[in-house]
């Protein structure tokens, strides 16, 4: 991507404005995911959308980037979990960045962290995400 070419953004927002979604295009074949604030049953469904949105476009790679994300709720794993499943059907690639401890604790505690693909850093993740 040259530096000139302006990154599309979407932005999700809930009634009450203490959580959102942005949808950042970074390429054309990766799009990043960024929730900002608490994934819980109130706030998951957005972030459902904004996943199913990629899905409808068929990105080939999605990037959620949780290092803005305090809390996480089962909900939230259910969402990544289903997405997760939904992209290896259709021949697609999920990543998640999850640094924060909060977020990397529920992976782990609910026994994802083999089903999902996770990196600690964005730039891993954007690296790895490059490779073909």
């Amino acid at each position: 991507m040259s530096r000139n070419t302006r990154r599309a953004v979407v932005r999700r927002e809930s009634a009450h404005q203490h959580f959102s979604v942005l949808q950042i295009h970074e390429r054309d074949d990766l799009e990043k995911i960024h929730p900002i604030g608490e994934i819980d049953l109130y706030t998951a469904p957005m972030l459902r959308d904004a996943i199913a949105d990629t899905e409808r476009r068929q990105v080939p790679n999605v990037l959620v980037d949780m290092s803005e994300v305090p809390f996480l709720a089962l909900v939230g794993v259910q969402v990544l979990r289903e997405a997760n499943e939904r992209s290896t059907d259709e021949h697609r690639r999920l990543a998640l960045v999850a640094p924060t401890h909060p977020v990397r604790r529920v992976l782990t505690l609910t026994e994802v962290t083999d089903e999902l693909e996770i990196y600690v850093t964005l730039p891993n993740a954007m690296s790895a995400l490059t490779r073909v």
